[in-house]
């Protein structure tokens, strides 16, 4: 069945070819009839010429008498002949002689177009006119005959023009079938030439709607001789390159798309209005938004942020490629350190198509630079004392002024105790160090952190009991094993039981029970002390942070200790919680390390 749009093409060209050939038909036939019907005319007209010429001759020559019976039985005769009527007019206009009338009765024939043309000298003055006396259409022609050099008669022949109805009739009878015929064959033979040129449309739209529908390997071929063959040829022509061009632009898009989805920062590439035009999987992410949503909308609506705007405004506005520094809340707030680009028509490298905008995020830069910043402060201020201290009793015994002993072994019991701090301070800087450091290749190794645990159990139960805190330690009869180095999670554990012993007050309980669970290995250190603050928790492990510093230098913590701990449990892969109610209600840390499968 054929669709709507190709049946409509066929009735379109079917009416207008057989419109076409109705006038062209219509036109020929009137052409013909016009051409006989003057040729006619014509050939009439010399005739009825040729008897005029003859009549005046004779009327020049003879010098007869008009009015003699033999003279106007010639003229009878002449005009059966001849088949035309014969007047003679004299130069009044009264009729002298008509073969088929009495001339006697007949009007004055001065106001005759022919009469008066002949009697003025004119010779072919040819008039077509309804003559009342004959009832019929006529043909007259009149001739001057000039007696001693002066027009004495007109000699009018006339002709009815009968002949020329009946042969017009029979043209257009004629015509009229022939194109009757003409119409049934051309319809016939046309109907075919439309359907197998519809065929042919047909096929062509049918290839070019497959194309448009992204069947690039579509193609068609006529076996007609004709230009809609040579149509398809050239459409199958565009298809190859059209195919190979949009293999060429998927292969060139799909490593444009990989390029970018390769890509960590995220890119969002904006028109010269700061409309959106493309982003990548990576600005998808940070500002939860797809490009499907965000294509065609201004930056504004994308990333809410004024002085971004304005920025991109300014670099699109200046021509200018820039990098700067901003704040955003992407929802928690982050610096981010943003490069823009412009971008260039290749045609016309003047031409300014938009502006591509990379942003890095430098939020844990300038994190690394703050901690660095103040681990620095905090560890010339942790030195700084102690030595303070040593230098100032070093100087005061140096000085000879103290010459009591008592007093003496005090002063080196202080200085002892401020370097065996310093000594703490610096081995933990340098454990620490050597934590972090990736370049450091530690050796790790499977083991069972069974042996490991129970002697830190025989290190920490004396100094729980000096206290007189209770100390639960629980470990189970056996442990999957784990990967890491065994040194490092022992001194894991200790700083953590040590920390519950320092802050646990006398009398008070400090538990540590390890377990598995889910694939995990669990070890719980839980405290009856102090307690943290719920403000504090968050920058628990910060290198030198003290919930109370009076409180720590007063215990002899380094305020390394849990940033020690925190680093050990990544380097094992693990994580690390803290629990707290509050000041006085104890503490618990969480540490999960995963165990070996």
């Amino acid at each position: 069945m054929l669709p709507k749009e190709v049946k409509d093409l066929k009735r379109k060209i079917f009416w207008s070819f057989l419109i076409i050939l109705l006038i062209s038909s219509t036109l020929i036939g009137f052409l013909s009839v016009n051409l006989v019907n003057r040729s006619y005319t014509n050939e009439l007209e010399k005739r009825l010429l040729t008897n005029a010429q003859l009549i005046a001759t004779m009327i020049r020559s003879d010098k007869v008498d008009l009015t003699s019976k033999s003279f106007q039985q010639g003229m009878k005769e002449m005009a059966e002949v001849g088949e035309a009527r014969i007047t003679i007019i004299d130069s009044s206009g009264k009729v002298l002689i008509d073969t088929r009338s009495e001339a006697h009765e007949m009007d004055n024939h001065l106001d005759r177009p022919e009469v008066q043309a002949a009697l003025v000298g004119k010779e072919k003055e040819r008039v077509v006119r309804y003559s009342h006396t004959t009832d019929q259409e006529m043909l007259y022609v009149a001739f001057p005959v000039k007696v001693n050099n002066s027009i004495a008669y007109a000699v009018r022949l006339s002709m009815d023009l009968s002949e020329i109805e009946i042969l017009t009739r029979n043209i257009v009878r004629y015509i009229a079938v022939s194109t009757l015929f003409g119409l049934l064959i051309a319809i016939l033979l046309g109907s075919k030439l439309i359907d197998k040129m519809i065929d042919s449309i047909r096929a062509l739209v049918n290839m070019t709607k497959q194309i448009s529908q992204g069947d690039y390997e579509r193609r068609i071929y006529l076996t007609n001789n004709d230009e809609l063959t040579e149509l398809a040829e050239h459409f199958n022509h565009m298809a190859d390159k059209l195919n190979r061009l949009i293999t060429k632009l998927s292969e060139s898009n799909s490593r444009f798309q990989a390029l970018l989805a390769s890509i960590n920062n995220p890119i969002i590439a904006v028109d010269p209005k700061e409309n959106v035009t493309l982003m990548n999987v990576a600005a998808e992410k940070l500002f939860n938004v797809s490009l499907n949503d965000s294509k065609g909308h201004h930056l504004l609506e994308v990333i809410r942020n004024n002085e971004l705007d304005e920025l991109i405004k300014r670099s699109l506005k200046e021509g200018t490629e820039n990098q700067f520094e901003i704040n955003l809340k992407v929802p928690e707030e982050k610096t981010f350190r943003i490069y823009t680009n412009l971008i260039y028509r290749e045609e016309d490298p003047i031409k300014v198509m938009g502006l591509v905008i990379l942003i890095d995020d430098i939020t844990e830069i300038r994190k690394l630079e703050k901690i660095r910043s103040e681990f620095v402060t905090n560890v010339t201020h942790e030195l700084k004392t102690p030595l303070t201290s040593i230098s100032g009793f070093v100087e005061t015994l140096k000085s000879g002024e103290i010459e009591d002993e008592e007093t003496q072994r005090r002063f080196l019991e202080i200085i002892e105790i401020e370097t065996e701090r310093l000594t703490r301070l610096i081995n933990d800087i340098l454990t620490l160090s050597e934590i972090e450091n990736i370049k450091n290749k530690e050796s790790k190794s499977m083991f069972n952190p069974s042996k490991a645990l129970k002697e830190v159990e025989s290190m920490m139960r004396p100094m729980a009991s000096v206290k007189g805190i209770e100390f639960y330690f629980e470990i189970p009869g056996k442990l999957s094993y784990i990967k890491g180095n065994e040194d490092r999670m022992k001194q894991m554990v200790i700083n953590l039981i040590d920390n519950a012993i320092k802050y646990t007050p006398n009398g008070g309980k400090v538990s540590f029970i390890i377990y598995e669970r889910y694939g995990q290995l669990v070890l719980r250190v839980k405290d009856t002390g102090i307690g943290i603050p719920e403000k504090d928790i968050p920058r628990l492990f910060e290198r030198f942070y003290r919930v109370d510093k009076a409180r720590s230098k007063k215990m002899g913590g380094t305020g390394l200790g849990l940033a020690i701990v925190k680093h050990i449990v990544i380097s094992m892969a693990g994580k690390i919680k803290v629990h707290s109610a509050g000041p006085g209600k104890g503490t618990e840390f969480v540490i999960s390390l995963p165990r070996h499968q």
